[in-house]
């Protein structure tokens, strides 16, 4: 089986923050908003397939075969990254956290009963500790801070990114973009915890955009996965045709063979790309 991880970097505004995961999330109904900044967003996700049809693709960070603990450190390095979560299942919540002043009922299933949350927030001492959170879907995001305090309107900003979600509805609501701004006035970077169809995606959003791409290539080679980029965040998007794109520029700018082998019944996209990638390499 082929590892990859998947990665986008684009702009990303706010006021028309399109749609998330096929279906499977959604962004909370944002206030009505004017003059909002422009952000960045890069956008990590990553799958396991056994050709460049990707049939039988298995999607989300989950099967990169890369330490996302260790990546996420490396591209936000330095300061103090603290996890959050707004709705954390009593029987889940992280060990060493007590304050049960941030302990509430929420209404499941249109009210016909409730059940025990807490809001937590806990320090990241060690990258292993995201791998964990991730591992058991047990968080919202990651805040990268200057320093470890995190300050009232900072909270104010948290509630107003994820206060108003529905984890136990279909699509899921975690995150109102207007609450991304507003976090952005406090911290450093998000890291938003996104759904793919298999496992967690993650999104970083940013006011300047970050250049790791060669981070991204040396780390998916040192585990022998595959660094794969996307025109859009990879859990909107079909494996197939970026295999392609990537296949094409594979052929023009590497002389060793593409690591991921055709599909014994190509797709569209595989078909033209491997009918592009041989003319290139004819040429």
């Amino acid at each position: 089986m082929v590892l990859a991880i998947g990665y986008s970097s684009d702009n990303f505004h706010p006021t028309r923050p399109g749609r998330l995961c096929r279906g499977r999330e959604r962004w909370i109904q944002s206030l009505p908003t004017e003059d909002m900044p422009t952000l960045h967003r890069l956008v990590l996700s990553g799958a396991t397939f056994s050709d460049d049809s990707a049939r039988d693709a298995l999607r989300g960070l989950n099967r990169a075969g890369i330490d996302m603990g260790a990546l996420v450190s490396q591209i936000l390095p330095g300061g103090h990254m603290v996890a959050f979560k707004e709705q954390g299942e009593l029987a889940v919540v992280p060990e060493g956290l007590e304050d049960e002043d941030e302990t509430f009922r929420v209404a499941r299933r249109g009210g016909a009963w409730f059940e025990g949350c807490q809001r937590w927030r806990m320090m990241v001492e060690e990258p292993e500790d995201i791998n964990t959170l991730l591992n058991q879907d047990n968080v919202d995001g990651f805040l990268w801070l200057e320093d470890d305090l995190i300050s009232n309107e900072l909270e104010e900003a948290l509630y107003l990114l994820s206060g108003m979600a529905e984890e136990e509805q279909f699509p899921v609501k975690r995150f109102q973009p207007a609450g991304v701004v507003e976090v952005l006035k406090h911290a450093k970077a998000l890291v938003a915890v996104h759904l793919d169809k298999h496992g967690p995606a993650l999104a970083i959003y940013t006011y300047e955009p970050l250049h790791v791409v060669t981070l991204l290539e040396e780390t998916a080679e040192n585990v022998g996965s595959l660094a794969v980029p996307f025109a859009i965040p990879p859990m909107l998007a079909r494996w197939d045709r970026a295999l392609q794109e990537l296949r094409v520029r594979w052929t023009l700018e590497r002389e060793n063979e593409f690591p991921v082998p055709p599909a014994d019944e190509p797709t569209r996209w595989s078909r033209l790309g491997q009918a592009r990638a041989k003319a290139l390499s004819e040429e």
